[in-house]
């Protein structure tokens, strides 16, 4: 079975709030809502049977400045899926494909991928994801608590990956 994906909602953000153990995971989704409500960005939830199975970002541009300047893409942000091999992030990808390309009217979708992450790496690749041929990015980004506090800093070196959606 395959899974369901749509925007989220209030209601499913704070439910996904209220099960949550970590301030700093319960901070991130109060600000993945903050970007949907800003219409920065739509915060895509995949379901099966009811139950949140995954989750992603689809940017309305790319949080990369060198990638602006060369695509204009829409970003796919921070794929998780919670069981793995079944479906769900090929759903979530492909449901983000379709907001970008047929209600956004992008060209091209990109995403960061670790460079400590290969499954994800061939996962991505297997959909039409390649390499944008211009090096690495640097993924860097703050987790903070409930309070907008700072509790740790992150920096990752990611390949950057694209993909065209709509050939016009």
């Amino acid at each position: 079975m395959t899974a369901s994906v749509r925007p989220a909602t209030r209601g499913d953000v704070d439910q996904l709030i209220a099960a949550e153990d970590s301030a700093a995971s319960r901070a991130h989704l109060r600000a993945r809502w903050d970007q949907q409500s800003r219409g920065e960005a739509l915060f895509l939830l995949a379901f099966r049977d009811g139950a949140v199975v995954g989750h992603t970002m689809l940017l309305r541009d790319s949080k990369y400045a060198e990638v602006r300047v060369a695509h204009e893409p829409a970003e796919i942000n921070a794929l998780a899926a919670y069981v793995r091999r079944t479906g769900v992030g090929t759903a979530l990808i492909a449901a983000a494909e379709e907001i970008a390309a047929c209600e956004w009217g992008r060209r091209t979708v990109g995403l960061a991928v670790g460079l400590d992450n290969p499954e994800a790496r061939r996962l991505y690749e297997r959909l039409g994801y390649r390499d944008w041929g211009r090096g690495a990015v640097f993924d860097e980004w703050s987790e903070q608590n409930e309070h907008g506090t700072v509790v740790r800093n992150h920096r990752d070196t990611c390949d950057y990956l694209l993909k065209v959606v709509n050939a016009d």
